[in-house]
Protein backbone atom coordinates (compact mmCIF):
# COMPACT_ATOMS: atom_id res chain seq x y z
CA UNK A 1 0.00 0.00 0.00
CA UNK A 2 1.62 3.32 -1.36
CA UNK A 3 0.26 6.31 0.66
CA UNK A 4 0.62 9.78 -0.79
CA UNK A 5 0.13 12.93 1.61
CA UNK A 6 -1.51 16.44 0.76
CA UNK A 7 -1.64 18.90 3.17
CA UNK A 8 -3.45 21.41 1.49
CA UNK A 9 -3.24 25.36 2.56
CA UNK A 10 -5.82 28.19 1.49
CA UNK A 11 -3.67 31.42 1.07
CA UNK A 12 -4.06 34.36 3.93
CA UNK A 13 -5.54 37.67 4.14
CA UNK A 14 -5.81 39.09 0.73
CA UNK A 15 -6.52 43.12 -0.12
CA UNK A 16 -9.35 44.17 -1.93
CA UNK A 17 -12.00 43.27 0.91
CA UNK A 18 -14.80 41.19 0.15
CA UNK A 19 -14.56 39.93 -3.76
CA UNK A 20 -15.45 37.37 -5.20
CA UNK A 21 -11.84 37.00 -5.99
CA UNK A 22 -12.02 33.98 -8.24
CA UNK A 23 -8.80 35.19 -10.46
CA UNK A 24 -8.48 38.19 -9.85
CA UNK A 25 -4.57 38.58 -8.98
CA UNK A 26 -4.75 40.62 -5.78
CA UNK A 27 -1.11 40.22 -3.02
CA UNK A 28 -1.70 38.92 0.46
CA UNK A 29 -1.86 41.74 3.25
CA UNK A 30 0.72 41.49 5.87
CA UNK A 31 -1.43 39.86 8.19
CA UNK A 32 -2.17 37.16 5.32
CA UNK A 33 1.58 36.50 4.92
CA UNK A 34 2.31 35.97 8.41
CA UNK A 35 -1.24 33.71 8.65
CA UNK A 36 0.68 31.33 6.58
CA UNK A 37 3.87 31.51 7.73
CA UNK A 38 2.74 30.21 11.77
CA UNK A 39 0.30 27.84 9.07
CA UNK A 40 3.68 26.46 7.94
CA UNK A 41 5.73 26.41 10.94
CA UNK A 42 2.51 24.06 12.32
CA UNK A 43 2.66 21.24 10.02
CA UNK A 44 3.69 18.27 11.83
CA UNK A 45 5.74 16.81 9.35
CA UNK A 46 8.41 17.90 6.42
CA UNK A 47 6.80 17.65 3.21
CA UNK A 48 9.19 16.62 0.14
CA UNK A 49 8.13 19.46 -2.61
CA UNK A 50 4.84 22.38 -2.72
CA UNK A 51 3.04 22.92 -5.15
CA UNK A 52 0.82 26.51 -5.50
CA UNK A 53 -1.31 28.53 -7.77
CA UNK A 54 0.41 30.89 -9.32
CA UNK A 55 -1.83 33.92 -7.89
CA UNK A 56 -0.18 36.10 -6.09
CA UNK A 57 -1.96 35.15 -3.16
CA UNK A 58 -0.48 31.67 -3.13
CA UNK A 59 2.57 32.23 -5.40
CA UNK A 60 4.46 34.95 -3.16
CA UNK A 61 4.43 32.70 -0.01
CA UNK A 62 5.84 29.88 -2.31
CA UNK A 63 8.26 31.53 -3.66
CA UNK A 64 9.40 32.89 0.03
CA UNK A 65 9.69 28.98 1.04
CA UNK A 66 11.79 28.51 -2.36
CA UNK A 67 14.17 31.41 -1.18
CA UNK A 68 14.28 29.74 2.97
CA UNK A 69 14.89 26.47 2.39
CA UNK A 70 15.74 23.84 -0.42
CA UNK A 71 11.85 22.43 -0.62
CA UNK A 72 11.38 22.02 -4.08
CA UNK A 73 8.37 24.48 -5.40
CA UNK A 74 5.80 24.49 -8.26
CA UNK A 75 3.36 26.04 -9.85
CA UNK A 76 0.04 24.70 -11.25
CA UNK A 77 -2.64 26.58 -12.79
CA UNK A 78 -5.11 23.34 -12.00
CA UNK A 79 -5.32 24.74 -8.46
CA UNK A 80 -6.20 28.15 -9.23
CA UNK A 81 -9.51 29.45 -7.74
CA UNK A 82 -13.02 28.99 -9.85
CA UNK A 83 -13.61 32.01 -12.15
CA UNK A 84 -16.43 33.67 -11.51
CA UNK A 85 -16.55 35.04 -15.59
CA UNK A 86 -17.82 38.86 -15.40
CA UNK A 87 -18.35 39.12 -12.08
CA UNK A 88 -14.61 38.08 -11.17
CA UNK A 89 -12.84 40.46 -9.08
CA UNK A 90 -16.18 42.67 -8.05
CA UNK A 91 -17.26 43.13 -4.67
CA UNK A 92 -19.88 40.86 -3.32
CA UNK A 93 -21.82 43.88 -1.68
CA UNK A 94 -22.47 45.58 -4.93
CA UNK A 95 -23.56 42.30 -6.66
CA UNK A 96 -25.94 41.29 -4.02
CA UNK A 97 -27.72 44.72 -4.73
CA UNK A 98 -27.05 44.97 -8.41
CA UNK A 99 -27.84 41.33 -8.44
CA UNK A 100 -29.11 39.32 -5.94
CA UNK A 101 -31.20 36.83 -7.31
CA UNK A 102 -29.18 35.14 -9.72
CA UNK A 103 -26.46 35.34 -6.86
CA UNK A 104 -28.76 33.92 -4.82
CA UNK A 105 -29.34 31.18 -7.26
CA UNK A 106 -25.39 30.52 -7.74
CA UNK A 107 -25.26 30.01 -4.05
CA UNK A 108 -28.42 27.51 -3.46
CA UNK A 109 -26.74 25.31 -7.02
CA UNK A 110 -23.97 26.64 -8.54
CA UNK A 111 -24.00 23.45 -11.00
CA UNK A 112 -26.85 24.43 -12.24
CA UNK A 113 -27.03 28.25 -11.73
CA UNK A 114 -23.64 29.48 -13.16
CA UNK A 115 -22.56 33.08 -13.36
CA UNK A 116 -22.55 35.19 -16.66
CA UNK A 117 -19.38 34.46 -18.45
CA UNK A 118 -18.09 31.86 -15.46
CA UNK A 119 -16.16 28.99 -15.39
CA UNK A 120 -19.25 26.05 -14.88
CA UNK A 121 -18.39 24.01 -11.26
CA UNK A 122 -18.26 20.82 -13.68
CA UNK A 123 -15.36 22.39 -15.35
CA UNK A 124 -13.66 23.51 -12.14
CA UNK A 125 -14.03 20.39 -10.52
CA UNK A 126 -12.92 18.27 -13.33
CA UNK A 127 -10.25 20.28 -13.32
CA UNK A 128 -8.27 20.04 -10.18
CA UNK A 129 -9.74 16.15 -9.90
CA UNK A 130 -7.27 15.72 -13.34
CA UNK A 131 -4.79 17.77 -11.60
CA UNK A 132 -4.95 16.10 -8.44
CA UNK A 133 -4.65 12.65 -9.80
CA UNK A 134 -1.60 13.95 -12.04
CA UNK A 135 0.24 14.82 -8.64
CA UNK A 136 -0.86 11.70 -7.31
CA UNK A 137 0.95 9.86 -9.94
CA UNK A 138 3.73 12.09 -10.39
CA UNK A 139 4.81 11.99 -6.60
CA UNK A 140 3.42 9.03 -5.62
CA UNK A 141 4.83 8.14 -1.95
CA UNK A 142 5.75 11.69 -1.51
CA UNK A 143 4.20 14.50 1.52
CA UNK A 144 3.16 17.04 -0.59
CA UNK A 145 1.70 21.13 0.36
CA UNK A 146 -0.61 22.31 -1.82
CA UNK A 147 -1.44 26.15 -1.22
CA UNK A 148 -4.32 26.94 -3.20
CA UNK A 149 -7.78 28.08 -2.62
CA UNK A 150 -10.87 27.91 -0.82
CA UNK A 151 -13.10 26.72 -3.45
CA UNK A 152 -10.29 23.84 -4.44
CA UNK A 153 -9.91 22.51 -0.69
CA UNK A 154 -13.59 22.12 -0.40
CA UNK A 155 -13.87 20.20 -3.42
CA UNK A 156 -10.76 17.78 -2.44
CA UNK A 157 -12.35 17.42 0.73
CA UNK A 158 -15.61 16.37 -0.72
CA UNK A 159 -14.05 14.36 -2.69
CA UNK A 160 -11.89 12.50 -0.16
CA UNK A 161 -16.02 12.05 1.34
CA UNK A 162 -16.91 10.65 -1.81
CA UNK A 163 -19.88 13.44 -1.69
CA UNK A 164 -20.87 14.50 -4.79
CA UNK A 165 -22.63 18.32 -5.84
CA UNK A 166 -22.95 19.18 -1.95
CA UNK A 167 -23.14 22.70 -1.69
CA UNK A 168 -22.70 22.89 2.03
CA UNK A 169 -19.09 22.66 1.19
CA UNK A 170 -19.21 25.86 -0.59
CA UNK A 171 -21.61 27.83 1.67
CA UNK A 172 -21.52 26.53 4.99
CA UNK A 173 -18.04 25.09 5.63
CA UNK A 174 -15.86 27.32 7.46
CA UNK A 175 -12.27 27.53 6.68
CA UNK A 176 -10.43 30.56 7.46
CA UNK A 177 -7.29 31.88 5.74
CA UNK A 178 -4.10 30.03 6.08
CA UNK A 179 -6.85 26.83 7.34
CA UNK A 180 -4.54 23.56 6.29
CA UNK A 181 -6.47 20.33 6.08
CA UNK A 182 -4.67 17.10 5.34
CA UNK A 183 -6.21 14.12 3.07
CA UNK A 184 -4.05 11.50 1.90
CA UNK A 185 -4.62 8.45 -1.11
CA UNK A 186 -4.03 5.20 -0.96
CA UNK A 187 -2.98 2.85 -3.46
CA UNK A 188 -2.51 -0.64 -3.36
CA UNK A 189 -0.56 -3.30 -5.43
CA UNK A 190 -3.28 -4.22 -7.60
CA UNK A 191 -3.34 -0.28 -8.89
CA UNK A 192 -6.51 0.73 -6.88
CA UNK A 193 -6.74 3.76 -5.05
CA UNK A 194 -9.01 5.52 -2.77
CA UNK A 195 -9.15 8.95 -0.65
CA UNK A 196 -9.16 10.04 3.38
CA UNK A 197 -9.92 12.70 4.98
CA UNK A 198 -7.46 13.46 8.39
CA UNK A 199 -8.71 16.43 10.96
CA UNK A 200 -5.67 18.51 11.25
CA UNK A 201 -5.48 20.67 14.19
CA UNK A 202 -2.56 23.07 14.18
CA UNK A 203 -3.61 24.62 17.22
Amino acid sequence: MTQTTLYLMRHGECEGGNLLRGHSDLPLTEIGFAQMQLAFAKLPEPVDRVISSPLKRCRVFAEHLTSKSQIKVALDAGLKEIYFGRWDGQPIPELHAEHGAELSAYWQDPWEHPLPEAETMAAFEQRIDEMVEQLVHQHSGEILLLITHGGVIRHLMAKALGVERAVGFYTQLSLNYASVVKISHYRDKGGEGYWRLHWHDAE
